[in-house]
């Protein structure tokens, strides 16, 4: 795995709720329109019980020297068998956006799951007007691939999407 001098990667535990959900407050109104934000200790809960299944990875991403709480980034509905897939969500907190942790630590999980979970693709789904998680994407390489009209249901809405992957040839 390609080491970082600036981030760090944990996997999300129990015990970094208070510190979790303190990060999604102070960020809640630039991560709102994107995502369901996960802003109780009940939904807390629910999403460590989701991570500890294998099909569903989740983990943090800290900044060296200080450990401050970067971001998150996921990998979900992992299929293996014949398809090796899974989804990738990621977003970064407030103070952080724009510095380039988010591209080093999604590249990490990237190579992660290419080579240690021998994934064979990786997508994110990302709704056309989030322009900072395109251009994440497309700086760490994922392709766009289509449109997917009213894709995913975020905040009680149908939201459409751009379907964004990478191919790992090597498995």
């Amino acid at each position: 795995m390609t080491p970082s001098s600036r981030i760090y990667i944990e996997k999300i535990q129990s015990k970094h709720e208070d510190e979790y959900l303190r990060a999604v407050r102070g960020s809640i109104k630039t991560l709102k329109p994107w995502i369901e934000v996960i802003k109780t200790r009940k939904a807390f809960t629910q999403l460590i019980k989701a991570i500890s299944a294998p099909e569903d990875k989740a983990y943090l991403i800290r900044r060296m020297g200080d450990g401050a709480l970067v971001g998150v980034i996921e990998i979900r509905d992992i299929f293996m068998g014949h398809f090796k897939c899974g989804y990738l969500i990621y977003y970064a907190f407030n103070g952080f956006r724009g510095e380039g942790y988010m591209k080093e630590a999604l590249s990490i999980i990237i190579e992660r799951a290419f080579k240690k979970f021998k994934l064979h693709r990786l997508e994110a789904n990302i709704q056309p007007n989030n322009k900072s998680s395109i251009g994440l994407a497309k700086s760490v390489g994922l392709l766009y691939e289509g449109y997917s009209p009213k894709f995913l249901k975020i905040n009680g809405d149908w939201r459409d999407h751009e379907r964004w992957a990478m191919i790992n040839d090597k498995v």
